[in-house]
This record gives structure tokens, sequence and C-alpha cells, in this order.
């Protein structure tokens, strides 16, 4: 195995955690912008209004850096299971 795909719930935590590890263990990393989410955040009195949900998973995306691959949707990632051994 040398890529994974992540998707999963709370994309600022534990989907981007799981994306970093891969990526720090020398992995692919596919993430499909439609197979994570999270939820808005909410607003800090006197500091800012409410976050988006859709704001916090693009940012998530963006801070794991430019060895990340991001592709629009789940269904444009192409899966192969590996060649059989000794033939």
């Amino acid at each position: 195995m040398r890529a994974l795909t992540i998707c999963g719930v709370m994309s600022e935590m534990c989907v981007q955690a799981t994306a970093r590890t891969a990526l720090e263990l020398g992995y692919r990393v596919v993430m499909p912008h439609d197979a994570h989410a999270t939820h808005d955040i909410p607003a800090a009195p006197g500091i800012s209004g409410p976050v988006p949900a859709a704001a916090v998973s693009r940012v998530a995306e963006w801070a794991l850096g430019s060895d990340l691959e991001v592709v629009a949707r789940a269904a444009d990632v192409e899966f192969a299971a590996p060649a059989p051994h000794g033939g």
C-alpha cells in the first residue's frame, strides 16, 4: 500500500490528524473534498462571528500543505488492486 484516501467527520480534527500522520509516514494522501465534513464553529464573542463548516473543511485541507492531493469528488478517486505475487 502506497496511497491512502482519507474521508470522515470533523475535518479539522480527526480527518486532518489522520492525513497529517499518513503524510509524515510517507504515504501519498488523497482527500476528496466531498468526503469529509465538520460543523460550524460557534462565534467567539468579541472576537469573531461563526465560521461556516464549508470554510473550516477547506482550511483543514489547505493546512496540510502541497503534499496533500485534494480532488473535488470521491467518485473521481480510482482504486486499484495490488498486483498478485509470484506470477
